[in-house]
């Protein structure tokens, strides 16, 4: 996703089909309140960033149903983290799992990149069963002070 994808998500969602020549799926973006964050961050990397947002579009009919990507460049232990988000009307259809796959694949074209984590809430979702299909095994658990018990999933290079 770039700066001005990005700009036109939170400002003119008309503007923002133009661009991606795409229709636009009520509910896409997922987490509404993570624009302005991706905003500053893109603002702070000067425009862009090659470990940000990503949009998915759907080939045919071409529509923007989701949003995700990578929380940060990589760690210097080589870890990035994903985040996914599939339009109501798109999920169930194995979009969530064919991005999520997508964005293991394009982390680990970088060498540097030696695992992918994500985080659920601690209990069965469809997310949950979006990282189980795509290799991703729980390693943990934390409490977060606004979700409460969240299950901490990786997925190593070798594995």
């Amino acid at each position: 996703m770039t700066y001005e994808l990005l700009d036109a998500a939170m400002n003119d969602q008309r503007r923002l089909g133009g661009l991606l020549s795409a229709s636009i799926s009520e509910g896409w973006e997922g987490f509404p309140d993570a624009l302005p964050f991706l905003k500053s961050s893109y603002e702070a990397g000067g425009g862009e960033r090659p470990w940000g947002a990503l949009c998915f579009v759907l080939a045919e009919p071409k529509t923007l149903v989701g949003m995700g990507g990578y929380k940060s460049d990589p760690s210097p232990e080589g870890v990035v983290e994903v985040g996914y988000a599939i339009a109501p009307a798109f999920r169930g259809q194995g979009l969530a799992t064919e991005a999520t796959r997508a964005m293991v694949n394009r982390a680990f074209a970088d060498p540097r990149v030696q695992a992918v984590d994500a985080q659920t809430l601690a209990h069965e979702t469809p997310s949950t069963r979006v990282l189980e299909k795509v290799g991703f095994r729980k390693i943990g658990e934390r409490i977060d002070p606004e979700d409460g018990a969240i299950w901490h999933w990786r997925l190593e290079r070798n594995s």
